[in-house]
């Protein structure tokens, strides 16, 4: 009978301190979903490595803030945990976004988009160039070793329109609906907002890469 007892005081202390144990659990994080971050229900498949966290940033050279957040991202990207792999996803959608999407997807499979990337965000903001058209991105690309020929061949192939269909998609499933915003793991949305400055984004994503790396 005292055995009994103490079963079931030890039941009804785990009943009483757990919630409260999760809640102090909660609590030790700095943000909040609805508030912060948008939790997506179900969970989105992602296309890196099962061991790594995906944190990908949906942009489009034309924006501006994704201009100045991208100077961010640089810093940020040379401290970032090593199980996370970071990726940009170009929106699409838009005539001028798709454009740049396109421009996007030539540098990237000529192997170029690495450093590139900055450049063509320089083009479009300081230098005056919108390269939206596909000769002078062509003219762009050259700088890089693409050739015309290259170019052109990229330019309209089934692979560029399949991932561009794959873009779509994502912006669909990952409910995208301005940009810059962050996506990590397929599991959480950070938004860019008026009240949010671009170190504060960042560390939004931190936090939840580390809500990420606490479930392993």
């Amino acid at each position: 009978m005292q055995s009994y007892s103490r079963t079931l005081l030890l039941r009804l202390l785990i009943l009483i301190f757990a919630p409260l144990a999760a809640a102090q659990e909660t609590a030790d994080w700095k943000y909040r979903e609805g508030e912060h971050f948008e939790q997506l229900v179900p969970a989105q498949g992602t296309s890196s490595a099962p061991d790594k966290i995906e944190v990908a940033e949906f942009f489009t050279y034309g924006c501006t803030f994704c201009y100045r957040m991208d100077m961010y991202i640089q810093e940020w990207r040379k401290t970032k945990p090593e199980e996370v792999n970071f990726i940009h996803i170009p929106s699409v959608g838009d005539p001028p976004w798709d454009a740049h999407a396109r421009l996007f997807l030539v540098l990237q499979a000529g192997g170029v988009l690495e450093e590139a990337h900055r450049d063509v965000f320089r083009a479009v903001h300081t230098e005056g160039r919108l390269l939206l058209r596909a000769t002078s991105q062509e003219r762009f690309a050259r700088r890089y070793g693409i050739s015309a020929e290259d170019f052109r061949d990229a330019y309209g192939s089934f692979g560029v329109e399949s991932q561009l269909k794959r873009f779509r998609d994502l912006m669909r499933r990952y409910r995208i609906l301005a940009v810059p915003t962050f996506v990590v793991n397929g599991k959480y949305v950070v938004r860019g907002t008026q009240d949010t400055g671009m170190r504060d984004l960042l560390e939004i994503v931190d936090e939840l890469v580390q809500r990420e790396l606490s479930q392993r």
